[in-house]
Order: structure tokens, then sequence, then C-alpha cells
């Protein structure tokens, strides 16, 4: 069970989204975050996390997804507890589940606004952050303006860059101009090279995936012209996605893929023991299936003297308390 510390920031986030979602059509930006070129000289610890969105009642109803909301507050609420020691936070996409809803940007203003109080956030954007999910089918690819309110430096296909210390964090638009992209972050990574100890990279669509909803096929697009790129890098590469509800830990080609989904959205069933399956920590059960499911999580990267410590924490329905579920190490 949460302990009373907890609670207390689970009834306050509660009443805070409450009141943002009765006032979501007329309230305004709860922040507006800048884009800095480095964090400082010493590498920071960064939290990542991704698909926040809440379910819609229409999937809930009709496709019988879960509803997250009082386990996403629970995670929130234990990333709250090692904010003193972050010095960024990543989403990586799906940040609401409509881009046009003013109460689900009040929704993720209620859950995110204390952090950017504190440290910079830093969004790869997801489908669910533009107003039409479809970009590439859209006659209009426009970045959505409650989006743009939060994170004025957004364009279509845009990527971005920020030092993290000598690391280097490297963000793509996966949903529009990712070929383009592709040749950015080849210039990124060569010149690196001397310069860096490792790359982070972060996108919202994973390559590859052994997500039974999906159809263990991961985005192909994505694979045919970042991937390569990855593979050539001079330096240690570390890849961050979200988009498939849940949690993997995969490594392919001496790359480690870490899709970190289960910040909010219905999770699907993942299998163990899939191709390129890496991850080692506890797995959930649907009661109403028995399906199996990856914990709700977030990552906690801690850069050390020879490596990259990657914290995976989390939880179960039903587990007494958030824990960590898996650490990785990426030797520099």
């Amino acid at each position: 069970m949460p302990s009373g510390s907890e609670l207390s920031r689970l009834a306050a986030i509660a009443t805070s989204a409450a009141l943002a979602m009765l006032t979501g059509c007329s309230v305004q930006p709860a922040f507006r975050a800048e884009l800095p070129a480095s964090l400082g000289t010493t590498p920071a610890t960064i939290a990542v996390i991704g698909d926040l969105q809440q379910t819609s009642l229409a999937a809930r109803v009709v496709r019988h997804r879960e509803n997250n909301a009082d386990a996403q507050l629970r995670l929130i609420a234990d990333l709250d507890q090692h904010a003193d020691g972050i010095g960024a936070l990543v989403i990586v996409g799906d940040l609401v589940f409509s881009a046009r809803s003013g109460s689900d940007w009040a929704h993720f203003d209620s859950l995110i606004a204390p952090f950017a109080a504190r440290m910079p956030v830093l969004p790869a954007i997801g489908n669910h952050d533009y107003p039409c999910h479809f970009v590439e089918l859209c006659s209009t690819k426009a970045i959505a303006p409650k989006m743009l309110e939060r994170f004025p430096w957004f364009a279509p296909g845009r990527a971005y860059a920020v030092a993290d210390g000598d690391l280097l964090m490297l963000f793509l638009d996966s949903e529009t101009g990712i070929e383009t992209q592709s040749d950015w972050l080849a210039g990124q990574l060569r010149d690196a090279v001397g310069h860096y100890r490792a790359a982070l990279v972060f996108f919202h669509r994973p390559p590859y995936t052994n997500s039974i909803d999906r159809g263990a096929e991961g985005n192909a697009e994505v694979e045919a012209h970042v991937v390569p790129r990855l593979r050539a890098a001079g330096l240690p590469v570390v890849v961050f996605n979200g988009h498939v509800h849940g949690l993997e830990h995969l490594v392919r080609d001496g790359i480690t893929y870490v899709t970190t989904a289960g910040g909010g959205g219905p999770r699907g069933p993942m299998p163990s023991g899939g191709p390129f399956d890496a991850y080692t920590g506890p797995v959930c059960t649907r009661p109403r299936d028995g399906a199996t499911l990856r914990p709700f999580n977030y990552v906690l990267l801690r850069p050390e003297v020879t490596r990259l410590s990657i914290e995976i924490r989390g939880f179960c329905r039903g587990d007494e308390a958030v824990r960590t579920l898996e650490t990785i190490a990426i030797p520099y």
C-alpha cells in the first residue's frame, strides 16, 4: 500500500486533475517550457516516461481497455519522490489522448507542471499529440496549438539535441519527416564521437516490438531510416521509445532499446521471451483473461564514471509499492 506521504501526494494530484478537467476548455497552460542547449557540464540524472494519455470512454466501453487513472497518479507520485535528484524529464510521446482537447491538456498540466517548475521538460512528440493522429495521411501537418503553448519550439518533423554533460540527447519526430531526420541523426552521431561518451536517442514509435496487440511488428519506416544510422554510430547508443503501451527491453545488433510506454495508456498483452527480449523484471496478469502484461513504469538514467545506469521503476496492480523492476548497465 502507498505510504502516508504518497497518499497525500495522490490526493493533491487527484484534486488538481479534477479541477483542471472541469475548467479544461478555458484554462491557460500551467507552464511554458524552454528548450535548453545543455543541462550543464556535469551529467544529470534523467527521468523518462511515456504515453500519459488517458483511456477514452469509447475505448473503455467498446474495446474493454483498462482505465489507469489511479495507477498513473501512483506512478507520478513515485517519480515526484525522486524529483530532487533529476535534471530533466523526458516524455517519449502521447502526452495526451486528444491534442484538440482542453481537458486532456489540463490533465497533462496537473501531472507535469510541478516538474516543469523544477527542471526542463523535453518531449518527443507522439501520434496523439498531433491534431490528426495519422499524420502522414493528413492534408495539413501542423502542431496542435495547445502543444505549442507549452512547447513553443516544435515544428512538424523537427529533430533537436540537448547536451547532458558528456552525454548527448537526441530527439526525433517519428510521426513525419523521418527520412530527413535520419540524415540529421547521422550527422549528430558522427560529430559526437570524441566529444561525448554516449548518445541517448528518444522518439515515439519503436522499430521493434513483441507486442501481441501489434502483431510483433515495429515501425517499418523507423527501422528502414533510423536503425542503420544507429548501427553505424561510433559511440554507445541507447534508444528510448513509447507508443507500445507497456514495457520492453530489447537488445538487437548491440543496441539497447527501452520502450517505456506504461505511464497511463491502456496496456496490451506482451509475451516473455520473444525475439531479442532482454527484460528480466516481473510481469503482471490481467484479471479478466489472464493475459500477460508489463508493469506501469518509468525510467531513471544515472550517468556513472564508467557506465550509464538505467533503473526501470514501476508496479503491477495489487503491488504494495512502486519498486525497481530492472536495472541495465551500458558501459561507455
